[in-house]
């Protein structure tokens, strides 16, 4: 992987005195520095490869230092682009501030200011591209937190999958979610702009490496690659997404460009990203085993209540598969199904407060008796409506004596 941390410049003037002092000037410092006296070999090799900033002249034979502003900025959107000129006038230094450049230096200049005016330059790149990315992230934070809020993991993991294919300009995304106990995958979203990606994003062995190697770190792998008939670097990123050392799940990045760009500020966004993937699933686990426990509890409730009905033994399970293979076929999503199931195990919960006298009498029920039973969805809407886990279920505890014809209860609901 190239140095992301040090600064591409490229220098063109058609004096090569010029660069060779500019490229002296500069050698103390963390720069790559790039010399071009032919205007035309300076402006193939923006074209080509990664560049952070340009220093150019102004006036160079038959190119001029607005020739070089549009090739670099039609190939790099952030660089920065500081002209030189010995002639300056105002008309040529509003033309080329308009045209994006970043500064204006009147040759002869003294080079402890072009110094201090590049220095400026990429401090001022550097704000631009953490404003964006800080930008990108409080939005990202904003709907993520609302998506986990709602116990939605599919559309998380989908809002994370977008936003790393986004930050890291990415061709294509995997994002895997991991069982803890048994370290199999229990959810995955793709996000491919090409299917010629598809296979290798999304291949799960990944896992079993992230697994075997223990660490928290990405694994970068790059080859080169030919896309209609131009060269390419084709970077694969494999991100782990761990809480307290535990692995959680995995993103897998496949980035295609010319210039092997990803940077610094990239990755550090994709641990971000990883590390709220991390804390989100650990808090929809949390989440999950409560309501677990809570399932387990009322169910074993539910049993108990039931066991005392000689009449209904295995009723609640009945009602279960028979209203799911009814809402299966009005096509009702996973998650309505869930609650479904919750609410068909509930359902008769409210039995508690209904006598033994009344649930095993052989002979018909009295007004006053049939009343008593016809209480107990009321009973059982008391019971769960202080649990937050179990709102969804509301609806089918109060409602689930219903019929047709409205002759049911507790509220007489009929079809049309």
């Amino acid at each position: 992987m190239s140095n992301i941390s040090v600064s591409q410049i490229v220098v063109v003037d058609d004096e090569k005195y010029i660069c060779d002092i500019i490229k002296e000037a500069l050698s103390s410092f963390d720069y790559n520095v790039h010399t071009f006296s032919n205007v035309a070999e300076g402006i193939e090799f923006i074209k080509n490869n990664q560049v952070d900033l340009v220093l150019t002249d102004l006036v160079m034979g038959e190119y001029s230092g607005v020739d070089v502003i549009d090739v670099t900025q039609e190939n790099h959107d952030d660089a920065v682009v500081i002209l030189m000129t010995a002639h300056p006038t105002v008309e040529a230094a509003i033309e080329v501030l308009k045209k994006g450049a970043y500064d204006f230096l009147v040759k002869p200049f003294k080079l402890d200011l072009l110094r201090a005016t590049i220095k400026r330059g990429l401090a001022h790149q550097q704000v631009i591209r953490d404003n964006v990315s800080l930008k990108e992230q409080v939005a990202f934070l904003k709907v993520t937190n609302a998506s986990a809020a709602e116990d939605n993991k599919e559309e998380f993991m989908r809002l994370v999958a977008q936003s790393c294919k986004k930050e890291l300009s990415a061709e294509a995304v995997s994002l895997f979610s991991i069982d803890t106990k048994t370290k199999k995958i229990s959810a995955k979203i793709n996000d491919c702009d090409d299917n010629r990606f598809l296979e290798t994003v999304s291949d799960e062995s990944v896992i079993a490496k992230i697994i075997k190697s223990k660490s928290h770190f990405p694994i970068i792998t790059k080859e080169s690659i030919e896309i209609d008939g131009q060269q390419l670097i084709k970077t694969f990123i494999t991100q782990p997404i761990c809480s307290r050392r535990e692995l959680m799940g995995v993103i897998n990045l496949i980035v295609v460009n010319r210039f092997d760009n990803i940077t610094s500020g990239q990755l550090d966004i994709l641990m971000l990203l990883s590390n709220s993937a991390a804390s989100t699933f650990m808090n929809f686990k949390l989440y999950h085993d409560l309501e677990h426990s809570y399932l387990q509890a009322f169910s074993a409730l539910a049993n108990a209540i039931e066991a005392r009905d000689a009449y209904t033994a295995g009723h609640t399970s009945r009602v279960c598969q028979l209203a799911e293979f009814i809402a299966s076929e009005l096509g009702w999503s996973s998650q309505q199904l869930y609650h479904l199931k919750i609410g068909c195990t509930l359902h008769d919960i409210g039995k508690i407060g209904v006598p033994d006298s009344i649930l095993n009498k052989q002979a018909k029920l009295t007004d006053k008796e049939q009343l008593k039973m016809n209480s107990h969805p009321d009973m059982g809407l008391k019971i769960i409506q202080g649990i937050e886990l179990f709102n969804p279920a509301i609806p089918y505890v109060i409602a689930h004596h219903e019929k047709f014809d409205g002759s049911g209860y507790p509220n007489q609901l009929a079809g049309e």
